[in-house]
C-alpha cells in the first residue's frame, strides 16, 4: 500500500483531479487541496485487484471509510444518494379513437399495465 502523499500517490491524485474535478466522487465535498483527498477503488480491490485509474476516483475520508469494501452502487443507494432499483410509477395510454371519419375524436385513458414485462402463464403445461 502507498503512503498518503508520496510522490507517486500525488501525481495519481492530480490526475484524478483534472479527470473528475477536485471534490469527492460521492458527496461532490469540494477539497481545499488535494492533501484532503483520499484515492478510492470504485471497484474494491478485493474484487478487481490493481491501480488502474480507471477504477480510481477521489474520496474524503468520511465517504471513503463507509464505502469500505461495497460496490459503489450498494453503498450509494444504503446513503440514500441514489434511488432504489423499483419501476417508475405507470402512467395512463391514451388512445384517440374516431366514431365515424369526419366527426371530432374522442380521447379515452386506456389502463397501463403495473410492469412492461409480459406476464407470465399459468396453467400451461408441456
Amino acid at each position: 500500500m502507498a503512503r498518503p502523499n508520496n510522490s507517486r500517490m500525488r501525481r495519481i491524485k492530480r490526475a484524478l483531479a483534472v479527470r473528475d474535478g477536485a471534490q469527492c466522487f460521492y458527496c461532490a465535498l469540494p477539497f481545499p487541496t488535494l492533501l484532503a483527498a483520499t484515492v478510492d477503488h470504485l471497484i474494491p480491490q478485493s474484487l478487481l485487484p490493481g491501480w488502474a485509474q480507471i477504477n480510481l476516483v477521489l474520496a474524503c475520508r468520511p465517504c471513503n471509510q463507509r464505502k469500505s469494501g461495497q460496490l459503489p452502487q450498494v453503498f450509494l443507494r444504503t446513503a440514500g444518494l441514489v434511488p432504489s432499483l423499483r419501476h417508475p410509477a405507470p402512467r395512463p395510454a391514451t388512445v384517440r379513437a374516431r366514431t365515424r371519419p369526419g366527426l371530432p375524436s374522442r380521447t379515452r385513458v386506456r389502463p397501463a399495465r403495473a410492469c412492461p414485462m409480459p406476464r407470465p402463464r399459468t396453467g400451461v403445461t408441456r
